[in-house]
């Protein structure tokens, strides 16, 4: 008899000052951390920073961390602009922790570095779905990175409700491109929660 794998959920999130809480850098240098990782098992988020009030898209962030899948990273992202209002920008990659946070200059305003967006997970398989509906018909897809085809689509009904999906055998795995991993998107969705496996 084969060994069974764990399994784990994970809940669909956000966080403004997960990484940074409420800071005015004064200049360049190295950020505090609050903290590093978003989750187990080596899911992630795109990284966000929000400026309060000012305008910092000539100050560059440098975040360096490990990407879902597994790689280590350096990128750079140009800062929110803030002086309509609170505005945030996201990275390119999708981070599983971050190890580090530069700023190149002194920022107008307060800042804050998180994480939300979509969810990407690692190669791993789908077991379960759970979700709540809005009044809207919507979907939940789930596509590895560098493909267009999704490999696992659920078209939700125009309900407010919640609905569970399990999926048979031994479910979906994604995950399996070069990189490994597979971004979660969602329309008229208001939360959901995967268990994996």
């Amino acid at each position: 008899m084969g060994m069974e794998t764990d399994v784990w959920s994970v809940t669909l999130g956000s966080d403004a000052d997960f990484y940074v809480t409420t800071v005015a850098p004064t200049g360049a240098g190295s950020l505090t951390l609050a903290a590093t990782t978003p989750g187990i098992n080596g899911y992630g988020y795109k990284v966000s920073q929000t400026s309060a009030s000012g305008d910092n898209t000539s100050v560059n962030f440098v975040i360096t961390g490990t990407t879902v899948g597994g790689e280590i990273v350096s990128e750079t992202l140009a800062g929110a602009d803030g002086s309509g209002g609170a505005a945030t920008v996201y990275s390119t990659n999708y981070f599983s922790s971050v190890t580090s946070i530069t700023v190149s200059a002194a920022t107008t305003g307060n800042i804050t570095i998180g994480y939300g967006g979509d969810l990407a997970i690692p190669r791993v398989r789908i077991r379960d779905w759970y979700y709540i509906g809005t009044g809207s018909a919507g979907s939940l897809t789930v596509t590895n990175n560098g493909e267009t085809v999704p490999r696992l689509k659920i078209m939700t009904p125009g309900v407010a409700d919640a609905y569970s999906l399990t999926l048979s055998g031994h479910g979906i795995l994604v995950g399996q491109s070069a990189t490994g991993y597979a971004v979660v998107t969602t329309s008229n969705v208001t939360s959901y929660t995967l268990t994996l496996g």
